[in-house]
């Protein structure tokens, strides 16, 4: 399963959809071929994340956002006594096997992100389960996901320390996290955590969604 060009057509659909995909009765209805990709570009936009995730529309724009906020933070911590290795813009643009597991480690991210207030909607799992034909092994993926979303330690486990992942993994997931409630107020601070992203990285990667 390419989960590069998931991920891309994902953030696409979000894009190019935005709030009317909200609006739409049965989201998945309208996107044809695609409607696994329109199911879960819905879910995510009913989180309220609408304006941040318009703005990360594809895998490339997300490592760019984190890769600023990267540069952002750096420049920040010229003064700093401690020291931390600065990452090149290429740490932040994965190519190959590589751009293939961060995007899996990110779609990941997303849909905890997405559950993190609660269970992930029965009537969109539902949608999704009607789903098939080309699209069987996304649906039995995003089924999974679904059924049991991955644990901040799991997600963590899975970045295994690349600073570059994590910041994007994070930025994915606050951007999903729009209007914060209790529960994914509580996700991120642990997310971050886990992480091990620096405060003021974290206030970085929230200011290129306009949210700090």
């Amino acid at each position: 399963m390419n989960f590069n060009n998931l991920l891309n057509q994902v953030l696409g659909a979000v894009q190019q959809s935005g709030n009317k995909m909200m609006s739409d009765n049965n989201p998945l209805n309208s996107f044809g071929g695609g409607a696994l990709i329109g199911g879960l570009a819905a879910m995510l936009l009913k989180k309220g994340g609408t304006k941040s995730l318009l703005k990360a529309g594809s895998a490339a724009a997300l490592g760019m956002m984190a890769y600023q906020a990267y540069q952002n933070w750096q420049g920040g911590r010229q003064n700093s006594t401690s020291t931390v290795a600065a990452l090149p813009e290429a740490a932040f643009a994965a190519q190959g096997q590589l751009a293939e597991e961060r995007s899996r480690v990110i779609l990941r991210t997303m849909i905890a992100a997405a559950a993190s207030d609660g269970l992930i909607d029965e009537t969109e799992k539902q949608l999704i389960a009607q789903e098939g034909g080309a699209d069987a092994e996304v649906q039995q993926w995003l089924a999974n996901e679904y059924a049991r979303p991955a644990s901040i330690n799991e997600l963590a486990e899975a970045v295994g320390g690349d600073q570059a992942l994590a910041a994007e993994a994070y930025l994915a997931a606050r951007a999903v996290c729009g209007d914060l409630v209790r529960g994914e107020i509580a996700f991120l601070s642990r997310l971050s955590q886990a992480l091990g992203l620096d405060d003021g990285l974290v206030e970085q990667l929230e200011r290129q969604l306009e949210l700090a």
